[in-house]
């Protein structure tokens, strides 16, 4: 990727968060990190602007979980896009929030390359 995006990562795993903040920055990305959804919400809530991808997993402890955090983003934020990923193999079947993909777990480095070039060109 050409031009350095920033985009917030929310996932609860230490080691998923690590390895795909680690696959973001390698595409060339800047990266805020947080492990709960509302954490990630308090996050847009000051930085919002200047966020162009929002990656979360749909599992997250706390009040919010990654798709009301999708579906708060669809209304507050309706130009942010978003990445949704989990290991639940009935996620998918959840209904998307617009400017939203879902990518299963385990992802690969390309499908994550693939997922952000798709939703950001």
């Amino acid at each position: 990727m050409n031009n350095q995006l920033l985009i917030l990562l929310v996932e609860d795993e230490p080691l998923v968060r690590e390895l795909m903040k680690d696959v973001l920055s390698d595409l060339g990305n800047a990266v805020i990190e947080c492990d709960r959804a509302d954490a990630g919400l308090a996050c847009l809530e000051s930085n919002a602007d200047d966020i162009a991808l929002l990656v979360t997993d749909i599992v997250t402890p706390g009040s919010l979980n990654g798709h009301q955090l999708a579906q708060i983003v669809s209304i507050r934020w309706p130009r942010l896009k978003v990445l949704i990923t989990s290991g639940y193999a009935d996620a998918s079947t959840h209904q998307l929030p617009p400017n939203t993909t879902f990518l299963a777990k385990p992802w690969s480095y390309h499908q994550i390359e693939d997922a952000v070039r798709s939703l950001i060109p």
